[in-house]
């Protein structure tokens, strides 16, 4: 025996079916829209905030250490020694001027971990990208009387001045050349404008046309206006003046003591 047929829908059956068949109103599916839009743009940014600020640098590490070891090696090796030497302050050896993209040599700074920046000769974008140091070229060579000033990105391309901020007064930073060590120390600390390059002037803060009495280093990357480190609508400036040097055929400076055994 069969079952009977079921019997037809009621009217009110049918309009609760119609109900929920209906489809949502068009600010429904603009916030829907919407909201997957900002989701797509969270993870792009994300991915682009990732990209700048860890692969980059991870791209160019390479770079960087091939750099410095390029320069070592066309160099004789620093000999260890049981006795650093006597810091020497007399008048450093002259720099021999080298082209667009050449090595200069290298920057140390033992309070990052003995951290070596190689720096190059110009500040082009493209140089800036390798993870290298550049020389401002309308500045000192190393060593020379005025200003040696040095810029380097701070968080991209090698982080290499990341942690500008932490330098105190007094901190030693030493630049490699490749027949002395140039010992500088910390005296000043400032955040500018990009406008403002009178700080890699010879005498840093002053006009042009005044003539310098000492040896200076000014490290500069970029800056928010408090001094931050994602931003580059200012500038942090490190002034340091030099204090000594000892020739690289004898041995570490006591500042680079550190590395010894590198």
């Amino acid at each position: 025996m069969t079952n009977p047929p079921p019997p037809p829908p009621s009217r009110m059956q049918m309009r609760h079916v119609q109900n929920r068949r209906r489809k949502p109103s068009l600010f429904i599916q603009f916030v829907g829209v919407l909201g997957e839009l900002m989701i797509t743009a969270a993870l792009v940014i994300g991915l682009f905030i990732f990209w700048q600020l860890y692969w980059t640098t991870w791209e160019v590490e390479g770079e960087r250490e091939l750099a410095i070891t390029q320069f070592e090696e066309q160099l004789p090796e620093v000999v260890e020694v049981e006795t650093p030497p006597a810091p020497r302050t007399d008048d450093p050896p002259a720099f021999e001027p080298v082209q667009y993209g050449d090595t200069m040599g290298i920057l140390h700074v033992p309070v990052w971990d003995n951290m070596k920046v190689p720096i190059v000769h110009g500040t082009g974008q493209e140089l800036l990208d390798l993870a290298y140091g550049g020389h401002y070229s309308t500045s000192q060579w190393p060593g020379e009387v005025g200003n040696f000033a040095v810029a380097a990105h701070r968080r991209s391309y090698g982080n290499n001045f990341r942690h500008v901020d932490t330098l105190e007064s007094g901190t030693p930073v030493v630049m490699e050349t490749s027949n002395a060590f140039l010992v500088y120390k910390v005296v000043q600390k400032e955040i500018v404008l990009p406008t403002q390059t009178e700080v890699i002037n010879p005498v840093p803060g002053e006009p042009l046309g005044i003539q310098p009495e000492k040896r200076f280093l000014t490290m500069t990357t970029c800056s928010t206006a408090t001094g931050g480190q994602f931003g580059n609508s200012h500038r942090y400036i490190v002034h340091l003046e030099f204090s000594h040097w000892t020739p690289r055929d004898e041995g570490l400076p006591p500042e680079l003591s550190s590395e010894g055994g590198n």
